[in-house]
């Protein structure tokens, strides 16, 4: 008797034994408030700066809480949350839904979940088994950039050994950043891509590489599916992370920007991309074909992390850099991103409180310019226009119109203040603070000359965030409230002014309130 394809892969996912969902997303503030303090505690082992976070990590930390081990209630609470939500990964067939409404669409996109447009839903069915997860899944924008209908939440991933290879619409965050990332963040939504992120960070058990500790390496490749100077443009993440002491973390990132729709797609570009030193955008436009046939666009930087108890007190602090590649072997366009988080016990009933102070600058600048090195190491130059633009790719590094990497785009600075305070009943109340400037050069008003993609002046690029000089403040209040229906959110946000507005004041206030249930 002939058995269908799909009638065999249905008894192939009933048959086998269900292990947890291979990845924690991207989007839940509270679930990595909870893993930060697990790694800070010393549960967690490894680099955790890599989302979306493989379970089975998260899953040594929480079998290590429950050894009989003696753990402080508000760390107990945190184990208890993330207990929750593994077991919701665990199950054989697991389903999510979520909407949201609000009358403005948020500007800030930190590690949590805000609407993309005025409404927002989208719902997702997983099955797993010991090998495979097949997530499917649909989602509704209104007035989005973009198709309003998407395929975002849909995921496969196949489990090989401590690996897993993964393709479908999944969120990338690289980096230690809450408020923002400078590579690799939700800032837009996720473009499809394939790619093998390592399961659980162990050592590599040979000369000099032991010594760097658990190691993680996450590499995936998409393509922008969009209109745009080159349609279909590749782009490849690649992030090594290391952890030489249980409290300290470093991240090595990458970033190439190839191929497209009428680019040179070959071997020896794709290799030239990876090896050539010094080669990706540095060719002289007036060199037309050297300038046409050069590999594409490259940003590369790294993060350092450190992690510590001071008494019941768990810190964070951390750094980052991303640069754009530049004439010559020097890098020196440098975006740059530093902050300290702080959380504690709020009681002795399992309460906790979390304060972030962050900045970051992304007009591209030399690594130390604006510091007290700046002098001593004649590290005084900038770069306008330089992050995330690209004179070949002039679309730059965006995903429908919108950074790929940090919220605000380039030639911005953002100074965040937040804090949250989880109760034992799991509501988690939240406010925070920004201090913003979008585009400060006003590159793209009028914006600066570049080429166009035959390689001509007069190209003219802007930032897409906003296209002039725009500095207001933030302030954002919300709660996260579990009930029997699912957990709400309610968030109220005031602005003083908004992108896009010269010579005026445009204040706007919004509501957000979103529904997400798990079952």
């Amino acid at each position: 008797m002939r058995v269908s394809p799909i009638l065999f892969c249905l008894a192939v996912l009933a048959a086998s034994p269900a292990l947890a969902g291979p990845f924690a997303e991207v989007g839940d503030a509270q679930l990595r408030q909870d893993v930060e303090l697990l790694a800070t505690s010393g549960l967690i082992r490894g680099p955790v700066n890599s989302w979306p976070l493989p379970w089975p990590q998260i899953q040594q930390g929480l079998d290590a809480a429950h050894d009989g081990r003696p753990i402080s209630p508000y760390v107990a609470a945190a184990v208890a949350r993330l207990d929750r939500l593994a077991g919701h990964a665990e199950q054989s067939v697991a389903f999510d839904a979520q909407v949201s409404g609000t009358n403005q669409v948020a500007i800030a996109r930190d590690f949590g979940s805000t609407a993309r447009s005025k409404f927002d839903s989208s719902a997702s069915v997983e099955f797993n088994t010991d090998v495979l997860s097949i997530r499917g899944g649909l989602g509704y924008r209104s007035g989005q950039a973009g198709k309003a209908y998407t395929f975002e939440p849909s995921q496969i991933a196949v489990r090989l050994g401590n690996w897993a290879v993964y393709g479908g619409y999944t969120q990338e965050w690289f980096g230690p950043g809450e408020d923002g990332a400078l590579l690799f963040s939700n800032s837009t939504r996720p473009f499809p891509k394939v790619g093998i992120k390592r399961l659980v960070p162990l050592p590599i058990d040979l000369p000099i590489l032991r010594w760097l500790g658990p190691i993680r390496l996450d590499i995936f490749a998409g393509a922008l599916d969009e209109k745009r100077d080159y349609r279909n443009t590749i782009i490849i993440g690649t992030r090594v992370s290391f952890s030489p002491t249980q409290n300290f973390e470093i991240g090595l990132n990458r970033m190439q920007q190839i191929c497209g729709q009428g680019r040179p797609c070959g071997l020896r570009q794709i290799t030239k991309s990876f090896f050539g030193a010094g080669n990706a955008d540095n060719v002289a436009p007036t060199n037309l074909a050297g300038f046409l046939a050069q590999p594409g666009n490259q940003i590369a930087g790294f993060d350092l992390t450190y992690r510590h108890r001071f008494g019941p007190v768990a810190a964070k602090f951390y750094f980052e850099a991303e640069a754009e590649d530049s004439q010559h072997i020097i890098i020196e366009q440098f975006a740059r991103l530093i902050g300290t988080t702080l959380s504690g016990p709020l009681g002795t009933q399992g309460a906790t409180w979390n304060a972030t102070l962050e900045y970051a600058d992304t007009f591209g600048a030399q690594l130390f310019n604006g510091t007290p090195l700046e002098k001593l190491l004649s590290s005084r130059k900038r770069y306008p226009g330089s992050l995330y633009n690209n004179v070949l790719y002039t679309s730059g590094f965006t995903y429908n119109a919108l950074p790929i990497g940090y919220w605000t785009d380039g030639d911005s600075r953002n100074l965040a203040l937040k804090a949250s305070v989880t109760d034992t009943s799991n509501r988690r109340w939240y406010a925070s603070v920004r201090s913003v400037h979008l585009n400060i050069n006003n590159v793209g008003s009028p914006p600066f000359g570049g080429f166009d993609p035959q390689g001509v002046p007069g190209f003219l690029i802007s930032y897409r965030v906003s296209k002039n000089s725009e500095k207001f403040a933030i302030v954002t209040t919300g709660a996260e409230l579990p009930t029997r229906y699912g957990d709400v959110r309610l968030e109220a946000r005031v602005q003083t002014d908004s992108p896009n507005t010269p010579g005026y004041r445009d204040l706007q206030a919004a509501i957000e309130v979103s529904l997400r249930q798990r079952f």
